[in-house]
């Protein structure tokens, strides 16, 4: 099989895998410990967590022109949701049928941005887009912005809170759905000849996640809420692969919860997670309605019975997929190895 051949199968699979489309929980599902403080050297090597971020280096009306939002978010009621897809996908082909349309219903205003190659492009580069759209929103609406990513959308918003300190005021919620938060294992054993660089970067064990996790993973004041499906094979170990620490020092209000936590048995994929689960989206639109991550207390177990979250049509479904199959079909520019990382992630900087 030639290299371009086995870029294109990768990338269907992570498009169909990694891509494609919250405080009261605490005591009721699952947690994850926080991580064991890193070794002195290990620290040293990275940024300082409130070092400043770089100044971008995509221009000014590139990043302009990749932000979209709805009108109601000038002068917004609520603090307005940014949407960011997972590899493979535009945000329109991931959200707009189905997430989209939801949060509308809810009257959370929403915005998108589009980054290069479908995403599928460097992670760090996205990053950069990611804090325009932070800080465009926010100064737009007059509010703090919330986060909603599917698969790499929520590793991308994590990389910008990590290397730009000035973001975190300007966020009040991430909600994350079926991150590759430790690395998808599918990638480590499909990436081995070439793959796109976000592919790469998505490995268990990566020097991207590294430098992620590295200082701090979240932060004071954000309410961070990962939604995540036992029977998602794409993000795996489940749901161990996707988890954020609860109780890190420094750190944010945590929730990790599953949908089979809310609703024992439920078949939930990895791209049903990110863009029509009923009891997934039940779960994001709590968080982001409401102060902090989600409680599942609020949430209860109403959509149990229902496979779509309300205001999605069987017609969307079926648009939303040939979208995604379409999405699927695109090659990647494909990579013999993982891209170095910016400079700014160093403890010697630039």
């Amino acid at each position: 099989m030639s290299a371009q051949s086995v870029t294109r199968v990768v990338s269907a699979v992570i498009v169909v895998l990694a891509l494609l489309l919250g405080l009261h929980i605490a005591t009721t599902g699952p947690t994850v410990d926080a991580a064991p403080a890193a070794p002195e050297q290990e620290r040293a090597a990275w940024a300082p967590a409130d070092r400043a971020g770089p100044a971008l280096s995509v221009p000014r009306e590139v990043l302009d022109a990749s932000l979209a939002c709805t009108g109601a978010v000038t002068a917004a009621a609520a603090d307005p949701v940014l949407l960011l897809s997972g590899t493979g996908a535009d945000p329109d082909e991931a959200f707009g049928w189905g997430v989209a349309p939801v949060l509308a219903a809810e009257d959370l205003p929403t915005c998108t941005s589009v980054a290069p190659d479908h995403n599928h492009a460097d992670i760090a580069v996205r990053g950069e887009y990611v804090v325009h759209a932070v800080r465009t929103v926010a100064e737009r609406s007059g509010r703090r912005v919330a986060v909603l990513g599917h698969s790499q959308g929520g590793v991308a918003i994590r990389w910008a809170l990590r290397f730009w300190p000035d973001l975190r005021p300007l966020v009040s919620d991430v909600v994350q759905l079926g991150p590759p938060t430790s690395g998808a294992a599918p990638l480590a054993a499909a990436c081995t000849a070439t793959c796109s660089a976000a592919q790469w970067q998505q490995r268990a064990g990566s020097e991207f996640l590294a430098a992620l996790d590295s200082g701090r993973r979240t932060f004071p004041g954000i309410g961070y809420t990962v939604v995540t499906s036992a029977t998602d094979t794409v993000v795996t170990p489940t749901p161990a692969a996707s988890t954020l620490p609860v109780g890190e020092p420094g750190g944010g209000a945590v929730v990790n919860v599953a949908v089979q936590d809310v609703c024992p048995g439920r078949p939930v994929d990895h791209v049903a997670l990110g863009t029509s689960d009923a009891v997934a989206l039940a779960l994001a639109v709590d968080a982001l309605r409401n102060p902090g991550p989600v409680d599942v207390a609020r949430t209860g177990t109403q959509t149990c019975g229902r496979e779509l979250a309300r205001g999605i049509t069987r017609a969307a479904l079926a648009d939303g997929g040939r979208r995604l199959d379409a999405a699927g079909s695109r090659p990647a520019t494909p990579l013999p190895a993982e891209p170095a990382l910016p400079c700014y992630t160093r403890a010697a900087s630039c």
